[in-house]
């Protein structure tokens, strides 16, 4: 795959983003819908390539405590610790367990500060096409499931 996101994902990608900005969907209940997809596929065993050992744990751990902070008062604070553990994790498993550390990095992104993102001064209005990015480098095959489950957390009028 030349391109990181296929035609598919592209369009799907262009119209949440979309739609998060005509909505003004915050920052923080982006990354929570990540904590919560990947504390989900952690949960079902959707990660296959990962072996359970009490670093899946860790990670799942801290998305949960994400999941549980975010958009509460104090969130930032309450979640810098999981934000450097998890960068501690990524560091030292990325050679010897490249998945494992991928999956890492996935879950620091459900612990930048709420405010962090600025459409301003990133690549793309949102942080949905980072959050595939790296998804899809986890596991190439999860990026249309991923742009579902974002449509319906963040934007699907029924279940909000």
């Amino acid at each position: 795959m030349t391109e990181p996101y296929s035609e598919e994902e592209e369009e799907r990608l262009d119209a949440i983003e979309e739609q998060l900005i005509e909505k003004k969907v915050p920052f923080f209940l982006m990354m929570k819908m990540y904590a919560e997809f990947l504390h989900g596929c952690i949960l079902t065993g959707r990660f296959s390539q990962i072996a359970p050992s009490k670093e899946l744990d860790l990670v799942a751990d801290n998305l949960q405590q994400a999941i549980a902070f975010l958009g509460v008062d104090g969130s930032d604070d309450l979640r810098k610790p999981g934000r450097l553990e998890l960068w501690a994790l990524f560091r030292r498993l990325e050679e010897e367990q490249p998945a494992l550390a991928g999956l890492s990095r996935c879950a620091v992104c459900c612990f930048y500060e709420e405010a962090g993102w600025d459409p301003d001064t990133r690549e793309s209005v949102t942080p949905i096409p980072f959050y595939l990015f790296l998804l899809k480098r986890l596991n190439p095959d999860m990026g249309l499931e991923f742009l579902t489950y974002a449509y319906r957390y963040l934007l699907d009028p029924a279940l909000g």
